[in-house]
Order: structure tokens, then C-alpha cells, then sequence
């Protein structure tokens, strides 16, 4: 879906430097829409990626005891 919504993008910035050489209001608003289409993209694979439970070893490292009882030690002395 990443691929998908970098293509809209690609495609909107086509639309917007035709909008601005012709100076019709259609592709602005061509451009509009793909923009949206491409943020509802982001939005759906945002949702589904979270929604999956996700994998462990994505975003932040989970802290073991004996690693938080070493950054404890650490800060006290």
C-alpha cells in the first residue's frame, strides 16, 4: 500500500504542475483528489499495521528486568 500511496503522490505533483502551467481549476482539483486518495491509503495501512497486533521486535525494545535493574544502578551511582 506504501507503493501505492507514493505513486498517488507522484501522480498529484504531476497534476499540480498542470494545474499551475494551464491554470485549470480541473487539475487542481484532480490534484486534490489524489492526495486524498493517497492520505486514506496511509491511514489503511496505518490501521491495519497496528491492528495486526504487530511484531514484537517493531518499534520500541522491550525492557527485561535485569536490564531495568541495571539502568536503576546506574542512575543511582
Amino acid at each position: 500500500m506504501l507503493v501505492a500511496a507514493l505513486g498517488l503522490t507522484i501522480l498529484g505533483f504531476a497534476f499540480l504542475v498542470a494545474a499551475v502551467a494551464t491554470g485549470q481549476i480541473a487539475w487542481a482539483w484532480a490534484c486534490i483528489g489524489v492526495g486524498a486518495m493517497g492520505l486514506v491509503l496511509l491511514l489503511l495501512d496505518l490501521v491495519r499495521g497496528r491492528g495486526a497486533g504487530g511484531d514484537p521486535s517493531e518499534g520500541e525494545p522491550a525492557e527485561t528486568d535485569g536490564q531495568a535493574g541495571q539502568a536503576d544502578m546506574r542512575a543511582e551511582g
